[in-house]
Formats: structure tokens, C-alpha cells, sequence
């Protein structure tokens, strides 16, 4: 049977609509992964979700509420969803405790940071300080790779793209500050702005901050929804053991 993969949804409260870009499921789809939608309302139990995947993908979309990492509000912080925060945080911790295969993508990338124990910045000017910033709001197409992005030699995620550098596309205003334990940075822009994190305690649990469901021709972005699937496979055959 195909590994069961869990895909949290946006919701946009003013439409009243909950919303998932295809490309998520394309790319789940494509690796061998059955998908699993996850809607960001409230009255769900995160460990009897949990217990019905074999692989967790957290997906991009609204700030995250600066609250559930010890801060106040930016001037610049955009929409958020305090429903979705709070089951997102549950499920990424069950899933983290229980060893479940966890790939974060922008917004997820932040999300489970915050879930470890870790911060962001609320906006990337407060990351400028005496360092240049490039453009990582881009004005082109979603599946065209913008900027570099350098990655760390002899990391996991190296291994599944077997490259050290990449071009990515880039729609954020927020990124990691602080990996928390046990994540560590393991790629970096031209900035030095963190754009992807891994743990190497767990069989996979990696954040990107681009968006590679735009970019799944990319020879290089199909790998990491591979990668991930091929874990949850692993993980469902050896109940996580693996």
C-alpha cells in the first residue's frame, strides 16, 4: 500500500475557503505518496491524525503568530491564522517525537522551527542589520529559479540533491533565525539567509524555505518530494524503527 502523506491546507478566512496549490499533491503524487488533506480548523486531536500517516509535509502559506515564539507583532507581519498555527505546532511535534518523516516548505520551514523551540524573523528587514539583502520577493514565474542557494557539503539534504548549488524561486518576507535543536542550517543565499534546515536525529525532517511544487521539472526539485516519500515508506514499514 501506498505510504499515507499528510498535506496541511491553507484557509483564507475572509472567503471562508480552505486552499491547497496542486503542485503539493502533483509532487506527492509523482514519489508514490497517497495524499492525505489536513484542513486548518479547530477540534482536532494531532496524535489521532498523526497515527494515520506515514509522512507529514507542512506547506507554505499566512505568517505564523509571533506569539508562539515569545514575540510581539511587526509592523510588517501579514495575515495570520491562529487555528492553523496551533494545530500545524501539535502535529509537527507528535510527528517530530514520533520519529514520522516531517518536510517543511516555506512557511513550513519557519513552522517547524518554531515548533522545536526556535524563532524567525518576522520580516526580512530585521535581518538586514550591515549585511546587503538580495530580492526574495521575486517578480517572475513561480517555476523559475531566481537565486542561488549554496548547500552544506555532507548534509542529507546534499545527498538527495547531490548538488552544492541550486537556483530557487523565493516568496517570502520571513525566514528562520535561530534553528532550534535538532535542527541546523544547512543551505544559505548569497545573504546568508537561512533557506533550508535538517535533523539529523531523524530519519527525515528537512525544511526548504523556496517553493519546490512550482518547480517540479526542475531536475533537482522532484528529489526532495522522492526523498520524503521514500522515508515514509521506510517509516511504514518498520513502524518508525527504520
Amino acid at each position: 500500500m501506498k505510504p499515507v502523506i499528510g498535506i496541511t491546507c491553507d484557509y483564507d478566512w475572509e472567503k471562508e475557503t480552505i486552499q491547497l496549490k496542486p503542485g503539493y499533491v502533483q509532487g506527492v503524487c509523482r514519489a508514490g505518496g497517497l495524499p492525505y488533506l489536513i484542513p486548518p480548523v479547530s477540534g482536532y486531536n494531532a496524535s489521532d491524525i498523526i497515527g494515520k500517516l506515514d509522512g507529514l509535509l507542512l506547506t507554505g502559506g499566512q505568517d505564523v503568530d509571533p506569539r508562539f515564539f515569545g514575540e510581539q507583532p511587526h509592523p510588517a507581519i501579514g495575515r495570520i491564522n491562529p487555528y492553523r498555527d496551533e494545530l500545524e505546532l501539535s502535529l509537527c511535534r507528535e510527528a517530530a517525537e514520533s520519529g514520522l518523516p516531517i518536510f517543511g516548505i516555506c512557511r513550513g520551514i519557519q513552522l517547524i522551527n518554531i515548533a522545536m523551540g526556535g524563532d524567525i524573523f518576522q520580516d526580512l528587514g530585521m535581518a538586514k542589520g550591515e549585511r546587503e539583502l538580495i530580492c526574495h520577493s521575486q517578480n517572475a514565474p513561480k517555476w523559475h529559479g531566481v537565486h542561488e542557494v549554496k548547500i552544506k557539503e555532507g548534509t542529507k539534504l546534499h545527498k538527495i540533491l547531490g548538488t552544492d548549488l541550486l537556483y530557487a524561486n523565493s516568496f517570502h518576507h520571513q525566514s528562520v533565525r535561530r534553528p532550534a535543536w535538532p535542527l541546523e542550517a544547512v543551505a544559505h543565499t548569497q545573504d546568508g539567509i537561512i533557506e533550508a534546515v535538517e535533523s539529523g536525529q531523524h530519519m527525515f525532517f528537512i525544511g526548504v524555505q523556496w517553493h519546490p511544487e512550482c518547480m517540479l521539472e526542475d531536475r533537482y526539485m522532484q528529489k526532495l518530494f522522492d526523498a520524503f516519500v521514500s522515508a515514509a515508506k521506510n517509516y511504514r514499514k518498520t513502524g518508525g524503527c527504520g
